[in-house]
């Protein structure tokens, strides 16, 4: 109480200047509020912005309830959508609730373009002999998921602009208001959605060169082929199968998983493969593949005849 005070007398005595709690006192920004509030675990400081790729994978915001409230329905969170990113063009969104017993068990709760809303609840209440309640918090937390989509031919230089802003939230047995945020911050995610640049298709015919432990060379041609139509509908991403995949070395099918630029393929104790296309469209795929005794490691480049 000391402390506050001291603030804001200090505040007092500079009349021209802004004074906040957390602007004062900068090693507070990270402390932990102690109260009835709900918040992002993690948030974007003030003025930046996590940046992600369209066709990435979801980004998983987790909501807590730092401290148990007194409540038995729960505690309800809005959440709404501010930026140049437009809602089910750019991305899409959902809630994920954790309250049930099980904790694997969990409920979804799709978006619209004007946000969403969830519940929260103390996982745990018990009695005493008196009578008194008490609220324990096990895993009380939600998730807001954020996919990030690909729009084919849209190009913004700067990216597109998306924050998660908690407007609101309130008990569920009183309809009681509840702080939402941490002292002002952990209460917006900022995101910027950065557009990809791929082929429209990857299948075909490709000059190679590999690069070992002896320099790089030239390699015989590899081959993409497309595995399924169906997961490949807008020619934006797909399942390919990849030839010749060690160059001369070794000649290897193998399924790989392009999602605009980038290359997952499956990975075991034999070989792994992941990668990216460059800005002239030439595949970059850095290779480890092992013989059972030694591990290589090499770099395979591709370039589209």
């Amino acid at each position: 109480m000391k402390k506050i005070v001291n603030i804001w007398v200090l505040c007092i005595g500079l009349t021209f200047q802004s004074c906040e709690l957390y602007d004062t006192y900068k090693d507070e920004v990270n402390a932990e509020f102690i109260g009835e509030t709900v918040a992002f675990a993690v948030a974007t400081p003030v003025g930046e912005a996590d940046s992600v790729k369209e066709n990435s994978v979801p980004l998983s915001l987790t909501v807590e309830m730092p401290m148990a409230i007194q409540t038995n329905r729960g505690i309800e969170i809005r959440y709404t959508f501010e930026g140049d990113a437009v809602f089910g063009t750019d991305f899409t969104a959902k809630a994920i609730e954790r309250n049930e017993p099980n904790a694997s068990d969990v409920t979804e709760k799709y978006a619209t373009s004007q946000g969403g809303k969830f519940v929260i609840k103390n996982r745990e209440v018990s009695e005493d002999e008196a009578g008194e309640e008490s609220y324990t918090n096990t895993q009380n937390t939600a998730t807001i998921e954020v996919s990030p989509l690909v729009v084919a031919g849209v190009d913004k230089t700067s990216g597109k602009s998306l924050s998660i802003v908690l407007s609101s939230a309130k008990n569920l047995d009183n309809g009681e208001p509840i702080t939402v945020g941490q002292g002002g911050i952990k209460k917006e995610y900022n995101i910027i959605i950065n557009d990809i640049h791929c082929p429209t298709s990857l299948a075909g015919t490709y000059g190679a060169q590999i690069s070992t432990e002896t320099g790089v060379q030239d390699v015989s041609d590899v081959t993409l082929t497309n595995v399924d139509a169906l997961a490949n509908p807008d020619d934006i991403w797909g399942l390919y199968d990849i030839s010749n995949i060690a160059g001369d070395i070794q000649d290897i099918p193998f399924q790989i998983i392009d999602q605009c630029g980038e290359f997952l393929g499956p990975s075991d104790s034999y070989i792994s493969v992941q990668g990216d296309t460059e800005a002239n469209g030439r595949i970059v795929l850095d290779v480890m593949f092992s013989d059972g005794t030694t591990t290589k490691q090499w770099i395979l480049y591709l370039t589209k005849k």
